[in-house]
């Protein structure tokens, strides 16, 4: 298992990575914390980190700035960054700098952990099988674990061509109405993706630089919505509503309903 480093001057925002991630079920076995670039290169000087995931923007450097410190010093790491600037200049930048992948704040944890499981499992792969792709300095490049080395990696690729598809189709609208027509049926992010003929990850990314909330939110409140008014203005059996805005487990959809309300949907309906 690995260990990991999470760099971010914001305590909350490392406190609620640390609690949100299952980080065993990512091969990870303990976490580190820095709150800045200096603490965070004594870490990984002093410690056997193989997975970095780091800020941007902080007080006395840029996490990409770590990053080429630590790439001069051969060291091997998976590299995450986590960011609140949706600009693609700075993809751009991670992307050749080898990292991994490039997760915009707010932080879904659902995405991040998806993408931190996958890495790590990509690194084991390789690991075992002793089949690493090398930058010219000799560091493993991670960010491209699946594809040929040359000076446009697919990631890349797919990153610039999610971004020309984004700015002439409106990704939130055709969200939002994918989502209301389809409340009853089995929503996540790769059925919306692939209706839509997205990279799942892009998609999400995309669609929270445009509303500020990831998909899985927005679906959860549209269904809220649509129950309340089905209790208010139906006599339909609540079990049924449940269903018809798809939830089949009446209990889960109890639970949501009250998180969402602070009322169970007996009480609101009354």
């Amino acid at each position: 298992m690995y260990q990991a480093l999470i760099v971010d001057d914001e305590p909350r925002t490392r406190a609620a990575l640390i609690e949100a991630i299952d980080w065993r079920k990512c091969n990870v076995k303990k976490v580190f914390e820095a709150s800045d670039i200096r603490e965070a290169k004594l870490l990984l000087e002093g410690n056997k980190i193989e997975i970095l995931i780091c800020d941007i923007e902080m007080p006395g450097g840029s996490g990409q700035t770590l990053v080429d410190w630590a790439r001069d010093m051969k060291m091997l790491l998976g590299v995450i960054m986590v960011t609140c600037h949706p600009e693609f200049s700075y993809v751009r930048k991670a992307i050749r700098q080898g990292c991994y992948d490039y997760i915009l704040k707010p932080i879904d944890y659902e995405e991040f952990q998806r993408v931190l499981h996958e890495m790590t499992g990509k690194m084991e792969f390789h690991q075992q099988n002793n089949d690493f792709l090398r930058n010219p300095n000799g560091s493993v490049n991670w960010g491209n674990l699946d594809y040929m080395e040359n000076p446009e990696s697919s990631r890349e690729k797919q990153y610039r061509e999610v971004r020309q598809v984004s700015e002439k189709r409106n990704v939130e609208q055709e969200v939002k109405q994918y989502v209301r027509e389809h409340l009853a049926d089995d929503l996540n992010v790769t059925v919306i993706a692939d209706h839509m003929h997205f990279n799942p990850q892009y998609l999400a990314r995309a669609f929270k630089s445009e509303t500020g909330i990831g998909i899985l939110e927005y679906i959860t409140s549209e269904r809220t919505e649509a129950a309340k008014k089905l209790l208010v203005e139906t006599n339909i059996p609540i079990k049924e509503i449940a269903s018809m805005v798809g939830y089949q487990d009446y209990a889960y959809f109890t639970r949501v309903f009250k998180k969402e309300t602070g009322v169970s949907p007996k009480q609101y309906r009354k």
